[in-house]
């Protein structure tokens, strides 16, 4: 091995040994659900009971730089899916490098005890969008994001480097504000994403929500344009109130209009739900109606759930 050789090499153990992790700290963390649904005619039933569990382990160690990296994978359904690291370094903001989720998607500040209207109703057709889709995420699907606060505004940039299947590149910026006003908190969110190489969807989500009292009320506007000239566009509003009846029980009721460019009538799901947590345990439940469904006239569809939920 010549002296150039070797002198790279010596360079790059010194550098690698200046960033390196001190003093690693291992967690793991989960969950478990059972989860009982009811559906409508206008699906499958199948069976009505269904089950989760996830396990999250982490790693994480301090840098000679006094930086945090942290190391997170999921195992769920006994496969393991959901990966993340993370370099945060303080004052100048946090790098994220993942495949569970994606830097830069705009908040949806409505406020609901078991999850948005636009998605309760579990259903294996496919809806109206209702809410911002930011980057793409999940397996095969990695993101690049960075978040950081300046002058006490939140914010986060997201990109995803090209994809499979002649997909181009895709960026997500998003902005939350919580300062304004006493209890009014603000955001929004804008995405390009680039679903072929010549043609992408532009996202912009404005949202904002107001606390009074044990209720919070919230408020999101959305849109969704294809750059292809007969492509298909959408707008949807999204709105709610939640009410902290204690610290352990939470009732909402919210709901999701999404208007399509080329479909004469509007999709609207509504959704009273309720949630109640002892301890490590929490109970859960919606009923939700959509109306219109698909963009349907008379269309409707409803479903009833009840979820139980352990964490740990």
């Amino acid at each position: 091995m010549n002296k150039l050789n070797k002198l790279g090499l010596t360079a790059l153990a010194g550098a690698l040994a200046a960033t390196s992790a001190q003093a690693v700290e291992m967690s793991v963390s989960g969950s478990m659900s059972v989860n009982f649904a009811t559906k409508d005619t206008t699906e499958t039933t199948g069976n009505k009971v269904s089950m989760g569990d996830s396990l999250t382990f982490s790693g994480s160690g301090e840098t000679d730089q006094g930086w945090t990296v942290t190391s997170k994978i999921e195992v769920d359904g006994g496969t393991y899916d959901d990966r993340s690291v993370t370099v945060d370094m303080g004052d100048s903001g946090t790098i994220h490098v993942q495949d569970s989720g994606a830097q830069g998607t705009g908040a949806d500040l409505v406020g609901a005890a078991y999850g948005s209207a636009g998605y309760s109703l579990v259903s294996a057709s496919t809806t109206g969008k209702h809410v911002i889709d930011g980057l793409d995420s999940g397996a095969g699907t990695v993101n690049l994001g960075y978040t950081t606060t300046v002058a006490g505004v939140s914010v986060g940039l997201g990109y995803t480097p090209g994809g499979t299947g002649g997909k181009g590149s895709s960026t997500a910026v998003s902005l939350k504000y919580a300062d304004l006003i006493d209890g009014l908190t603000l955001a929004a969110g804008m995405s390009d994403r680039n679903t072929s190489a010549a043609n992408g969807t532009d996202e912009l989500s404005l949202s904002a929500s107001y606390v009074v009292g044990g209720a919070t009320i919230g408020y999101t506007d959305f849109s969704s344009d294809d750059d292809t000239a007969s492509g298909t566009d959408y707008d949807s509003r999204h709105y709610g109130v939640s009410f902290a009846v204690n610290d352990d029980l939470t009732l909402s009721y919210d709901k999701s209009i999404s208007d399509k460019s080329n479909a004469a009538v509007d999709e609207e799901i509504n959704s009273i739900q309720a949630s109640y947590t002892m301890g490590s345990m929490t109970i859960k439940g919606h009923i939700s109606k959509a109306d219109n469904e698909q963009f349907s006239s008379g269309a409707e569809d409803e479903q009833k759930a009840i979820d139980v939920s352990w964490s740990f």
